[in-house]
C-alpha cells in the first residue's frame, strides 16, 4: 500500500482521485453521435479532482508557458502566433482565481497537462470518471438536481458575464468525489471529434480519430441545458478557439 502511495503521488499532483480499471458501458441511444453503446475496458488512471482553477493555470503561464517541451507541434505554432494566450482578465472573466479557467484553447489546455505531467483524458476517461457507479445520464443519476450550475432555461440571450462555481464547491459530486464533472464550464478532452467516433476503436482504452477538424467537450457548462450536462453528450470544438463557457482538467496514467 506504502509504495503504491508512493507511485501515485510520485506520478500526479496530490489533489486527483484514482478511478479504478473495469469496464463500463459507454455511450447511450440518446444522440446519433452518442451510439453504439458498447461495453469499454478501461485501465486505472487518475483525474483531477476539480477543473483547472484560474490560479494554477497563471502558474503555469509563468513558469511553463516558454518550455517547449510541453507544446506539440500545433501548439507551438499556436502559441507563437497568441503570446500570453487570451490574457489573464479573459481567463478570470471578473472572477476569483478559485474559480474554473475559461477561454484557453485546446493547445493550451494540452500543454497544461503535459507541465502538470499528465495528458487530457480521452473521452472513454472522462466518460467513464464520469457516471462511475452510476447509470446515469448525470454523475449522480436520473434526476435533476436544484444547485447544478447549469441552465434550466432556454433562449435567454447573449451571455452577460461568467456564472461559474468555485470548482472546489459542488452539490452534486461522484460518487469518486468528482467536482462538476457535469455542468459549471465545458471541458477539453484529449481526442478529435467525428459524429461517428464510437462506431470505432478497440474494446480497450480506445482514442479517439487520428485526425480531425474539432476536438471534443464534454459536460455542459452554466449556459446550457441539462440534455448537454449529462456523461455521454459529445461537442465538437474547434482546438484553436477559446471559449468562456470552456475549460479543463488532467488525466494521469498509473499503469
Amino acid at each position: 500500500m506504502f509504495t503504491a502511495l508512493l507511485f501515485l503521488f510520485a506520478a500526479a499532483p496530490p489533489d486527483v482521485v484514482v478511478v479504478p480499471e473495469g469496464s463500463f458501458s459507454r455511450g447511450s441511444e440518446r444522440a446519433p453521435d452518442e451510439t453504439p453503446v458498447r461495453t469499454i475496458g478501461v485501465s486505472r488512471f487518475a483525474m483531477d479532482r476539480t477543473e483547472v482553477s484560474v490560479e494554477a493555470f497563471e502558474e503555469f503561464i509563468r513558469r511553463g508557458w516558454s518550455d517547449q517541451t510541453v507544446w506539440s507541434k500545433d501548439g507551438r505554432a499556436w502559441r507563437d502566433g497568441h503570446p500570453g494566450g487570451s490574457g489573464r482578465d479573459m481567463r478570470a472573466a471578473g472572477r476569483r482565481g478559485d474559480h474554473p479557467v475559461v477561454a484557453v484553447s485546446w493547445f493550451e489546455a494540452d500543454a497544461f497537462c503535459r507541465w502538470r505531467g499528465g495528458h487530457l483524458p480521452t473521452e472513454t476517461e472522462w466518460e467513464r470518471a464520469a457516471c462511475f457507479g452510476s447509470e446515469g445520464p448525470y454523475p449522480w443519476g436520473s434526476k435533476i438536481r436544484s444547485g447544478v450550475r447549469w441552465s434550466l432555461r432556454s433562449g435567454e440571450g447573449p451571455m452577460m458575464s461568467v456564472e461559474t462555481a468555485v470548482v472546489a464547491e459542488d452539490v452534486a459530486p461522484n460518487k469518486l468525489g468528482l467536482r462538476h464533472m457535469v455542468g459549471n464550464v465545458w471541458e477539453w478532452t484529449a481526442d478529435w471529434y467525428h459524429r461517428e467516433g464510437y462506431a470505432s476503436g478497440g474494446d480497450q482504452d480506445p482514442n479517439g480519430p487520428r485526425s480531425g477538424h474539432w476536438k471534443t467537450l464534454r459536460g455542459g457548462s452554466f449556459v446550457n441545458l441539462p440534455s448537454y450536462a449529462t456523461c455521454t453528450h459529445r461537442e465538437p470544438a474547434a482546438p484553436e478557439t477559446p471559449r468562456l463557457t470552456a475549460g479543463f482538467r488532467c488525466a494521469y496514467s498509473l499503469d
